[in-house]
């Protein structure tokens, strides 16, 4: 696998952690109601970033490793093209899960688990009818708590999708620069 060095992990959690806290805050700003939110100068998003670096580097190592033994299984019966999407899927979705946990931990104190908890406190008002969601959600769990799990749910897919997107931009690309690092050696072996 392409992403089996510690400086490559280390490279994905940076873009990850600091790509996510960018795009929440944009997201929060944007997706709820019809203008801009202005939340309060509580989110700074290097700091906010920092605090999230480590968990996203394990939830990074545990993805890659958890791809590795999944391909180790297979045989060698799953091709290139397989295997990225594979790793992909696997750490869009573990990155996405602990920044939506770190998201919603009210001990932390981060700025997107800030506006989280604004836009939960605001969201009867921003979804009045409610949507098929967040309806079957305030079905299925009483209270206050329906409407922050639809926020959660909301993030953490849209979230899986970009830190899918960041994922597959760095292997398309390490990939790329392994190409013409041993691509262009080999065509020389084979010349002379």
């Amino acid at each position: 696998m392409i992403l089996n060095t510690f400086s490559r992990k280390f490279a994905l959690a940076i873009f990850i952690a600091f790509g996510s806290v960018l795009w929440l805050n944009k997201w929060h700003q944007y997706v709820y109601t019809r203008s801009r939110v202005d939340f309060p100068p509580v989110s700074n998003w290097l700091r906010d970033s920092m605090i999230i670096l480590l968990p996203v580097l394990l939830a990074v190592w545990i993805g890659v490793a958890l791809t590795e033994w999944i391909t180790n299984r297979s045989n060698g019966r799953m091709s290139a093209s397989t295997q990225s999407i594979l790793a992909a899927a696997i750490l869009g979705g573990m990155t996405s899960i602990t920044i939506s946990l770190i998201e919603s931990t009210r001990g932390i104190g981060t700025g997107i688990g800030n506006e989280f908890i604004f836009l939960a406190s605001i969201c009867n008002r921003v979804y009045p009818n409610g949507n098929l969601l967040l309806s079957i959600l305030k079905w299925a769990v009483p209270g206050s708590q329906a409407l922050r799990l639809h926020i959660l749910l909301r993030d953490g897919a849209n979230l899986m999708l970009f830190n899918m997107a960041i994922a597959v931009l760095l292997i398309m690309l390490l990939e790329g620069f392994a190409y013409i690092k041993f691509g262009n050696s080999s065509h020389a072996q084979e010349a002379s």
